[in-house]
């Protein structure tokens, strides 16, 4: 059988899959940024306390661990087109009901629904990142995050823009629902790579292991976990720490949001290069030293200005630690990588479900830097965790 010739503007199999996991890791920030600016206006609008609000988010990251522990094999059964798009297009949906949320009980409801459809997304985009890394024998991971990291920066800076212009937060959401929507139509008519399509043949028929067992992925599920923890925290609480306890603008808070996704990107940027030079068990150390020292420095902070850079260097710091668990959760269950990331991630997420409510019931108690304080401890038990770190043979990372 002849095929006919490619045009060389054509794009290769390997880099329309790495510009499909680096566009979904790019809406999934974009979102997220947009999430973290209005989620303060959200609260202040239904006049919710940081307990109330602490909640409402655990309510929505139970039901995303319940998405990812159901959709861990069926992403590799079914493949990874059908996940993403549900994601895509519930996540707009969801977005759509909470621009016209007028109560703490409607609120929550909502929040499940997210929950349970953003976290296809996530599943669906650190699949398709470890099928890279796997397939192409590349260290890619990080620098897909760093996509992750550009769209939070964009999200959150439009997001306070349209703010501080008048534009209230329903129109922010339909206007999100709109992207993500967007984003779904483009994933259902691009051309994806066909030895992904079906997502069947990945499943070994021996499965007497539950994955969580391999010490890899073991190692993995604890370092996202205390990590996951403290994104829980800042992405709750960070806006309305900036605002209320440390008397910020809303311009100043979304460029405080918007300047952590910032340091995140660069760090993941850096962080790239790095690993290959120092390698993934030093990186980590560093990451964690240095995200305690930042965290130290946002809630002791006398005001807003240097509050902001402490957080700054908490987003350089805590960069690399996720997306290089991912990569050693994916590369060591071969055959299962999709099982492996999800359970990585949704055990990660329970960490979700306690950081908000801990959090805010620590605040309503005490004050939220006081609770806030408590991300110092986490970012040292990441360092802890570096010790226990395989080592790993350097690879070529992405551009």
């Amino acid at each position: 059988m002849s095929f006919p010739p490619v045009s060389r503007h054509r794009l290769s199999t390997r880099q329309r899959h790495y510009l499909l996991a680096a566009g979904l890791f790019l809406v999934l920030g974009f979102h997220v940024g947009v999430w973290a600016v209005q989620l303060a206006e959200l609260a202040s609008a239904l006049r919710l306390k940081p307990g109330t609000l602490g909640m409402a988010v655990t309510a929505a990251a139970t039901a995303g661990v319940i998405t990812l522990f159901g959709g861990g094999r069926l992403v590799d059964r079914v493949g990874r087109r059908p996940i993403i798009l549900t994601g895509l297009t519930g996540t707009a949906a969801a977005f759509v009901l909470l621009g016209w949320v007028v109560s703490a009980d409607t609120l929550v409801a909502v929040f499940v629904m997210y929950g349970l459809m953003v976290s296809f997304i996530d599943l669906g985009a650190n699949t398709v990142g470890a099928d890279y890394e796997r397939t192409y024998d590349r260290q890619a991971m990080t620098g897909l995050h760093a996509g992750f990291s550009l769209g939070a920066l964009l999200g959150a800076a439009l997001s306070a823009s349209l703010l501080s212009i008048g534009i209230g937060f329903h129109v922010v959401y339909l206007l999100l629902a709109g992207v993500l929507a967007a984003a779904g139509l483009t994933v259902r008519r691009a051309s994806l790579p066909p030895w992904r399509e079906a997502g069947r043949g990945e499943n070994p028929g021996h499965r007497k292991q539950g994955v969580w067992r391999i010490p890899a992925v073991g190692l993995a599920i604890a370092v996202v976990t205390v990590t996951f923890f403290g994104d829980g925290a800042l992405e709750s609480f960070l806006a309305i720490y900036l605002r209320q306890a440390r008397s910020s603008s809303i311009a100043l808070t979304g460029m405080g949001i918007g300047g952590y996704h910032l340091a995140s990107l660069l760090g993941r940027l850096l962080a790239a290069r790095l690993l290959r030079r120092w390698g993934e068990r030093r990186v980590l150390l560093g990451a964690g030293l240095l995200a305690s020292a930042g965290i130290a420095c946002a809630v002791g902070a006398p005001g807003a200005a240097s509050a902001i850079a402490g957080l700054l260097l908490t987003g350089l710091a805590v960069a690399p630690i996720v997306p290089t668990a991912l990569s050693l959760a994916g590369r060591g269950a071969p055959g299962r990588s999709g099982e492996a990331v999800a359970t990585t991630t949704a055990a990660g997420y329970s960490a979700f479900i306690l950081s908000p409510a801990l959090i805010g019931g620590i605040a309503d108690a005490t004050a939220l830097r006081t609770a806030l304080a408590l991300l110092v401890g986490t970012n040292l038990v990441v360092a802890l965790l570096s010790a226990r770190w395989p080592s790993t043979a350097s690879k070529s990372p992405d551009p």
